[in-house]
């Protein structure tokens, strides 16, 4: 809740600073760019991450990653503040270029986390559905009320002291929550990666990126192998890109280029926050009512058309539209969550009975997390260039709402209806809240793949996938 809390002023003003600080003709591109490559360091992190488990305890780990990351966001600050940088604007005399090497490692040290965060729910529950959804929902729950109450802290932040020194909350609370994960205490009779691992013969380890393509290639051939499965393309990669998209691209961009007011940007970014929490309660409480994901990605597919008051609803006043968007902004989050929240456990739970082997150090699991999740990279990296050029070419003629019109309103549009679409691929699905499949059969609980788990559940590649 501390990384979260922090974790909330970044984004957006990362892509405050790319707007102002690169030349005109650019801007608008280098703010999604800067995104993905963001993005891509936490994919490559994530796989080095993994094999630093197998040597080093998960928390020393997290506290190492939260001291750098605390540590990054302090070299942009001491930057500007020693280039002549003050409270507000204008900031420093610093090149915009070296957002780089500070934002990218950023990524890389949010990797780490999150390949810790997105592993430990199936080794403290197992693979029964109901339990993931409930342990994944708890868990949004309490991430959602630090991101919600840190995104609208931000807002007096960033209009008060600018976005460069609204970032303050990041090297405190980040190394308060170091701290935190220094005092665990492990069980040395609980199993870890350093016990499953210590017997292993160097020799057989294969390399860490070999492992890594490997898997997505037997992910991609598990997904697109069964019905079951080929839908999650669309169903669940789509909605993760549009999300990202809308929180890291769109409500900064039309914050600061249309309402001309930055800071509102997080009272949209609140809105959505706490609209994920919303989403994640409802997957907990309805989780025997609601027994497949289909449901919460189709009510996902339709909030995605909210989007349409970006380039229609009138601006009489700034703070007037980014109040009466925030309503709007909680129910399209509160979809993207449940939707997520639900596909997970559905991955998880559905994934023990693979007719593919779990050769090579990998498992069916491992596989198909690291093929969606690679293809949401690439989908958002290959969006990312010629979105920002659309972004820039209506500034240009000073018209940047209708570049709304196209992107938020069109574009996800378009997308909304593909992932709606999906969700009657799988088989018996054309109900509104589809029955599980019978053939489809479930894992059981979790006293029952303790022993298959502890075998190869959390070997190597499968620890890079969830992350």
């Amino acid at each position: 809740m501390c990384f979260k809390f922090a974790f909330e002023s970044l984004g957006s003003s990362i892509s405050f600073l790319a707007q102002e600080k690169f030349t005109k003709s650019i801007a608008l591109t280098m703010t999604p760019v800067l995104t993905s490559c963001f993005n891509i360091m936490q994919c490559i992190c994530s796989i080095g991450a993994a094999q630093l488990l197998v040597r080093f305890r998960t928390n020393i780990i997290l506290a190492f990653s939260m001291f750098c990351f605390g540590a990054l966001a302090l070299i942009l600050i001491i930057v500007d503040a020693s280039t002549g940088g003050k409270f507000e604007t204008p900031q420093g005399q610093w090149s915009p270029w070296i957002l780089f090497p500070i934002y990218l490692p950023m990524g890389g040290c949010l990797g780490i986390l999150e390949l810790v965060r997105r592993v430990l729910p199936r080794d403290i529950v197992g693979e029964n559905p109901e339990k993931l959804k409930k342990m994944d929902a708890h868990v949004h729950i309490f991430y959602e009320i630090a991101g919600t109450s840190g995104a609208f802290a931000t807002t007096p932040l960033v209009k008060k002291l600018g976005p460069v020194y609204a970032l303050m909350l990041i090297p405190i609370l980040f190394t308060a929550a170091g701290f935190v994960w220094l005092r665990i205490k492990h069980n040395p009779n609980a199993p870890s990666d350093i016990n499953r691992n210590k017997d292993v013969d160097s020799s057989e380890r294969k390399n860490l990126f070999y492992l890594y393509f490997y898997s997505v290639k037997r992910g991609a051939q598990i997904v697109f192998s069964e019905r079951r499965f080929i839908w999650l393309i669309p169903g669940y990669v789509l909605p993760f890109v549009f999300h990202r998209f809308i929180e890291n691209v769109i409500f900064p961009t039309f914050a600061n280029q249309v309402l001309h007011e930055k800071s509102y940007s997080y009272i949209l970014l609140g809105g959505s926050n706490f609209g994920e929490l919303l989403g994640a309660l409802g997957v907990l409480l309805l989780v025997s009512k609601v027994p497949t994901p289909l449901p919460w990605v189709r009510f996902d597919a339709i909030a995605l058309m909210t989007l349409w008051i970006f380039p229609y609803l009138p601006v009489t006043s700034a703070l007037t539209w980014a109040l009466s968007a925030l309503p709007l902004m909680i129910v399209l989050s509160s979809g993207w969550a449940a939707g997520d929240v639900s596909l997970v456990a559905y991955i998880q739970s559905r994934l023990h009975s693979v007719n593919i082997k779990a050769d090579e150090g990998t498992s069916p699991l491992g596989c198909v997390m690291a093929f969606l999740y690679s293809s949401y990279i690439m989908i958002f990296t290959i969006l990312s260039i010629p979105l920002g050029r659309v972004f820039d070419a209506y500034k240009a003629q000073g018209n940047i709402r209708e570049a709304f019109l196209y992107i938020s309103g069109v574009m996800i549009s378009v997308g909304a209806v593909i992932i709606f679409a999906c969700t009657f691929v799988p088989r018996h699905s054309w109900a509104i809240n589809p029955k599980v499949d019978p053939d489809d059969e479930i894992a059981p609980d979790v006293e029952e793949v303790q022993g298959e788990n502890e075998k190869g559940s959390a070997n190597l590649v499968e620890a890079i996938a969830m992350g």
